[in-house]
This record gives C-alpha cells, sequence and structure tokens, in this order.
C-alpha cells in the first residue's frame, strides 16, 4: 500500500515519526541488553546457583547427610590439626 503525500509537511512529520520510533527502538535494545548483562553477571549467577542449592538441599534428604558430613569432616580435621600443632 502506498501512502500519497500532498505537502513536504506531511512528509516531514511522517520522517520524524519514523526517526522517533527508531531511537524507541534502539533505546529498548540498549535496556534489553543491560538487563542481559545484569542476569549474566557473577553475581547474579553466584545468586542464582545458591538459591537453587539451597532449594535442593531442603528438598532432599540425602544432600542433607551428604552436605552435613562434609562440613563435620572439614571442621573435624581442622580441629586434629589444629589440636596436634599445640601439641
Amino acid at each position: 500500500m502506498k501512502i500519497r503525500y500532498k505537502t513536504y509537511e506531511e512528509v516531514d512529520k511522517e520522517l520524524e515519526i519514523l526517526r522517533l520510533e527508531r531511537e524507541i527502538s534502539i533505546r529498548k535494545i540498549g535496556n534489553n541488553a543491560e538487563e542481559i548483562t545484569e542476569l549474566f553477571s557473577p553475581r547474579q549467577l553466584l545468586q542464582q546457583g545458591l538459591a537453587s542449592f539451597g532449594s535442593s538441599v531442603k528438598n532432599s534428604q540425602g544432600v542433607k547427610t551428604l552436605v552435613l558430613s562434609t562440613v563435620f569432616k572439614f571442621l573435624f580435621n581442622k580441629f586434629i590439626k589444629k589440636n596436634k600443632h599445640q601439641l
């Protein structure tokens, strides 16, 4: 469908509208890029990973046992090494 303009003012008005629409689109793309960058930032990925891990631990008895036993082994080994150095 062709648009027929009667005056140069109509053409200028249409061009201004198109220029503004283009500028809005470019800004939206910029905002989306910033949001994506933030979504994949190391801090955000770590936060999401920890939340996911926490949810898994909360819902899984086996994982709870594994995590707790690992933590206790680590603490026990630290305690033993500390006491050996004091003797």
